[in-house]
């Protein structure tokens, strides 16, 4: 992701703060109120978010991982958490169908009870979507990452830079004591382990051995996908066979995770109102991708973001609905640049 389209994402949230999405295409430009988003621009020197620690992602132990959902699941009590409304009810229509699931990063035990699990709900041809763009792998069975600050390690790299120097990062603890750390709720390290690393694997490796497929996506925590990531997405949809099942994990299971199974729902569903699409992947396990918070009120630094997410989602939605009766021959950065923010 390169940062100058950050930055420019960033600034169309001031925009759009004025905006309805029927609007959109013809949206006048606005005065951009700077207070209303941080400017990535300015990132000059990324040593701030230079990778430092090797995280813990999850411990090799033999039980699903974090926020594991599938779209067969029943809906769980709505909360009052995101300020939506609790009584609401999503229609089902197509989820069933859609044949797709979420979860956090996965250990190698967690793996083989993942796949078990998407089998037994009827998954054959099943499609592993990494959408993590920080380095991570597996030492000793254990998922991990490479931790900088706000998970910004590798931003502004390409994904085959990623890739790259992933296998080199992973590769050059091989037999070697590397310390270790849980992270605590302030991101500070915590359990700190220092042990001998006997056994180190990529995640498409594994993923490989088990005879699926395997995508990498390296779209940046917190923020919303770049173009490239959503075109490579698009892509990917389109390429897929009628009985594909997709399983979609980030680190956590929520922020990335629910905005793509968000999008597929509806790419899928394109007849679902947007609502019911965000409040069923809310209700399945994930995150409300349309959840705001009063930036002059907020000392979060994700709020910026947040509200990024909640206005680009409206826009993907139009793009979908513009674009499904065609099997999207306009890819999402292409439509774009021919409707203003």
């Amino acid at each position: 992701m390169k940062l100058k389209y950050l930055s420019l994402l960033l600034s169309s949230i001031c925009i759009m703060q004025f905006m309805t999405v029927p609007s959109l295409a013809n949206a006048q430009a606005m005065e951009i109120k700077s207070n209303l988003a941080i400017d990535l621009e300015d990132i000059k020197d990324t040593a701030e978010y230079k990778g430092y620690l090797w995280r813990i992602d999850a411990k090799d132990e033999d039980n699903l991982p974090r926020n594991f959902r599938t779209s067969k699941d029943k809906f769980k009590k709505a909360s009052d958490k995101y300020g939506i409304d609790v009584n609401y009810v999503p229609t089902r229509e197509g989820l069933d169908e859609l044949q797709a699931s979420g979860s956090a990063q996965f250990s190698l035990n967690q793996f083989s009870a993942l796949t078990k699990a998407l089998q037994e709900n009827g998954a054959k041809d099943i499609y592993i979507v990494d959408l993590r763009q920080e380095n991570h792998g597996f030492f000793n069975n254990d998922a991990v990452s490479w931790y900088g600050k706000r998970d910004w390690a590798n931003i502004g790299k390409s994904r085959k830079e990623i890739i790259r120097q992933e296998m080199n990062l992973l590769k050059a603890n091989l037999n070697k004591n590397t310390k270790r750390a849980t992270l605590n709720d302030d991101k500070n390290a915590d359990e700190v382990d220092t042990s001998l690393i006997k056994t180190v694997t990529t995640e498409k490796n594994l993923v490989k051995k088990s005879n699926l497929h395997y995508v990498r996506i390296a779209a940046t925590d917190h923020v919303w996908p770049s173009p490239e990531n959503i075109d490579e997405f698009i892509k990917l949809y389109k390429s897929l066979p009628k009985d594909a099942w997709l399983h979609f994990h980030c680190e956590a299971g929520k922020g990335r995770t629910t905005t793509f199974l968000a999008m597929y729902d509806m790419m899928k569903n394109p007849q679902v109102p947007l609502k019911d699409i965000l409040y069923r992947q809310l209700l399945l396990g994930g995150n409300y991708v349309a959840y705001t918070e009063d930036i002059s009120a907020s000392s979060n630094w994700k709020a910026p973001y947040y509200n990024q997410k909640a206005k680009m989602i409206e826009v993907f939605y139009q793009y979908v609905q513009e674009n499904h009766q065609n099997n999207f021959q306009v890819l999402w950065s292409d439509w774009l640049k021919n409707h203003s923010l």
